[in-house]
């Protein structure tokens, strides 16, 4: 059966079906202009309509944010499906977190889902930390942008940020976030996520990118306060009560042990160790110095193995301004070499005296040089171990605070030195390594008892203590009792106390990773 074509549909009172009346009004009106006709006799509909983006672009001074209507959002996730599939992401990867916040009383429950995602702060603490500078702020929108091919994959950013938004690529060897639909913003259009959700709870503003203009508190309940990095997000329509929480607050979820990181600290610091016990030592025993240059190079080696892009190790020095990441990964370059020094002076094989002689290098058999060299590699070492406490106390973790990491890392500094000394037969370095054990495990033993007794959501020590007795138990257990045994048999058999030193050490190293509280936003992974 044929159509005919809508120049014979018949008109006026011919129109007999209602079939006849469609292809009439679809020949005089498109659908747009159906709307807007629509749209116009009814003028109280007006309101519900805006904007999802602004009218002009950010004016000097401002960038484009986020602003979440908290009481629009269902949770239906459209927007991270939207981000998902615009930005092509890999199956377990998000730009966009949907979260929950519970609260209220049990006559009168509250609950409120939020969606977040990058919230391209004033002052970006992925910028500041990145070692090779592979984030930039864009003048024009203020949108804080990653730069993929820079990217080396040590993942310090994703410890930096306290809203957990860079996302580590397995499979791409980096780490890559939201980038606020850039691209079609330039077109006039909305990001993904913003057109997607069906309620308009998302849509983008102009706001100040002045630090001092944008709030100090946090964005949320049980989130990091704003002045930290000065997010730019504005979240409305927030029923704050006194004991709104995020619903995964209460989970003991231990946090990614980095086993190459936990291996590199315990190497490089207990090679500090070595080298100050070889400075300190009459004649400077070639043994210490051979232990400590190579366990530093171990330390070094074993740390690139945590890049997702080793072969672009190279640009780390980049970032040296503001990144503390960049600083120990300079302060080891220097390190290393200081090191090897050590090995050619005197008191070593005679392969490596013959060897430096071939070199014209006579001044390396001068006696006094093998103090100074001594001293310079530890020096050189302890100044990378002092990198390495900033690396972690600038994430502003809590468990990572500057007082609690340098207690540890310089606390292995000074047992691995003493049990060292132990080794050659010198009563006094043994009774100060079995004191430094002992005082080391007591003192972290009562820090665990105090803060079990602070509330969990409201305390971030007490939340990490909960998973040091909980999940990771195993491993505290293991590593008190390895210390202990150390410091009983420093006085019968220094080589096995320095060993389980060591062993301690290691697994002190993978709680202090696995115990720590990450900043994020509620509900994010």
């Amino acid at each position: 059966m044929s159509i005919a074509p809508p120049a014979l549909i018949p008109s006026g009172s011919e129109l007999t079906t209602l079939v006849d009346l469609l292809l009439r009004e679809q020949q005089t009106m498109t659908p747009v202009e159906s709307f807007a006709a629509w749209h116009d006799r009814t003028p109280a509909l007006a309101p519900h309509y805006r904007r999802l983006i602004p009218a002009a672009r950010p004016k000097p001074g401002e960038q484009y944010a986020f602003e979440v209507n908290v009481s629009a959002c269902t949770g239906c996730k459209a927007c991270v499906s939207a981000c998902h599939s615009l930005n092509g992401l890999d199956e377990n990867e998000t730009w966009r977190d949907v979260g929950l916040l519970l609260g209220g009383t049990r006559e009168k429950p509250t609950q409120q889902v939020v969606t977040t995602a990058c919230h391209h702060c004033a002052d970006p603490a992925c910028a500041n930390g990145c070692p090779v500078l592979a984030y930039e702020k864009d003048e024009a929108t203020g949108i804080v942008r990653h730069l993929d091919d820079q990217c080396i994959g040590c993942q310090y950013c994703i410890l930096k940020c306290p809203y957990d938004v860079p996302k580590y690529s397995k499979a791409r060897g980096i780490v890559r976030k939201c980038d606020m639909c850039i691209t079609r913003l330039a077109d006039g259009e909305a990001p993904a996520c913003v057109q997607a959700c069906p309620n308009e709870a998302i849509r983008i503003i102009n706001v100040s990118r002045h630090p001092e203009v944008l709030p100090t508190g946090s964005l949320l309940p049980d989130v990091a306060a704003s002045k930290y990095t000065h997010p730019s997000t504005h979240f409305t329509g927030v029923q704050y009560t006194g004991n709104l929480r995020a619903a995964d607050a209460h989970v003991l979820k231990p946090e990614h042990p980095h086993l190459p990181l936990v291996v590199m600290l315990c190497l490089t610091q207990s090679a500090t160790g070595l080298l100050l016990a070889a400075a300190v030592m009459p004649g400077h025993p070639f043994a210490f110095r051979l232990a400590g240059a190579l366990a530093l190079i171990a330390g070094i080696v074993a740390s690139t193995t945590h890049l997702g892009q080793p072969l672009k190790a190279w640009r780390a020095f980049l970032g040296w301004r503001r990144s503390w990441l960049s600083r120990e990964i300079l302060a080891f370059g220097a390190a290393a070499p200081a090191a090897l020094l050590v090995l050619a002076t005197p008191g070593g094989p005679d392969i490596i005296t013959k060897f430096t002689e071939r070199l014209l290098l006579p001044f390396l058999h001068h006696p006094g040089f093998t103090s100074v060299a001594c001293w310079t590699a530890f020096l050189a070492a302890a100044a990378s171990v002092f990198c390495s406490i900033m690396v972690y106390a600038d994430t502003r973790r809590a468990l990572w605070h500057v007082a609690i990491t340098s207690f540890s890392m310089i606390g292995c500094v000074l047992s691995v030195a003493s049990f060292a000394a132990g080794l050659v037969d010198h009563p006094g370095a043994a009774q100060v390594a079995c004191t430094l054990i002992l005082l080391r495990i007591g003192c972290v033993e009562l820090f665990i008892r105090h803060w079990l007794k602070q509330a969990p959501t409201s305390h971030a020590h007490a939340k990490s203590a909960r998973l040091i007795r909980g999940p990771l138990n195993f491993w505290w257990q293991f590593r008190m009792a390895a210390g202990l045994a150390a410091a009983g048999l420093v006085f019968v058999s220094p080589g096995v106390a320095l060993t389980l030193v060591l062993l301690g050490e290691l697994t002190e190293r993978l709680v202090y990773f696995r115990a720590v509280v990450a900043l994020k936003m509620p509900g994010s992974n």
